[in-house]
């Protein structure tokens, strides 16, 4: 079996007292399509937040192209560049090309 492209196991992010994700267990091959299709408020946001190291989680790990990405900011943006995301209410740069926002 070839090696996930991306790879979550045992992640948890929590506000405070309250856990937004708890134990989330996700792998996803290079050229796979993924579609995350639940109510408002369970958390896809949040998900798609950590995996791009924009909301930090309090354990579990985030693998990408087999490797362990660390929480440092380095090492985010080495990554982010070859992860995508866009997000739910955006706003763009009116001094700023399409490529560059």
């Amino acid at each position: 079996m070839e090696q996930a492209i991306l790879e979550v196991k045992n992640l948890k992010k929590s506000y405070g007292d309250q856990l937004i994700l708890k134990n989330i267990d996700l792998s996803i091959q290079e050229g796979e399509v993924l579609v995350l299709l639940v109510p408002s408020g369970c958390g896809k946001s949040t998900l798609l937040r950590c995996l791009n190291g924009l909301t930090p989680i309090q354990a579990g790990d985030i693998y990408f192209e087999g490797e362990k990405i660390l929480g440092t900011e380095k090492n985010w943006q080495q990554i982010r560049p070859k992860i995508g995301m866009v997000f739910q209410s955006y706003d763009l740069f009116p001094n700023r090309t399409v490529l560059d926002n």
